[in-house]
């Protein structure tokens, strides 16, 4: 789980020995039993991995996008290896609207995270 925590990270551009960016890069897995992944009704015996990163708008562009996809491949090919005809993962990269970030009871822009992860604004 480390290792996709920081390729988010990275393709943030937060400096991984930040205390404040590993405090705000959260991750968790659902793992289903056995048997409840189906595919066009099939139960499958090795279901792939659904990979979903939320970023507020605007923390990727591009370039950054682009790479992390590739690293959570690697990452995914890495530890379950590829399947046969098919694929091992969906990586699904979602953005926040900025202003829509809040906790605590106080919204977030794209400004006070990146502050908060000691990003440097490009």
């Amino acid at each position: 789980m480390s290792q996709l925590s920081n390729a988010v990270l990275k393709a943030e551009r937060a400096p991984l020995d930040s205390a404040g960016a590993q405090s705000l890069v959260w991750a968790h897995f659902n793992e289903k039993p056995e048997g409840a992944f189906y595919v066009g009704g099939t139960p499958l015996e090795k279901p792939p991995f659904r990979i979903a990163v939320t970023t507020p708008q605007g923390a990727l562009n591009d370039e950054t996008r682009t790479s992390l996809v590739a690293e959570i491949g690697r990452i995914v090919d890495d530890v379950v290896g590829p399947y046969e005809d098919r694929l091992n993962h969906w990586a699904m990269l979602y953005e926040v609207n900025d202003g829509g970030w809040a906790g605590a009871g106080q919204v977030f822009r794209l400004g006070d995270i990146q502050q908060a992860m000691d990003i440097k604004a490009a």
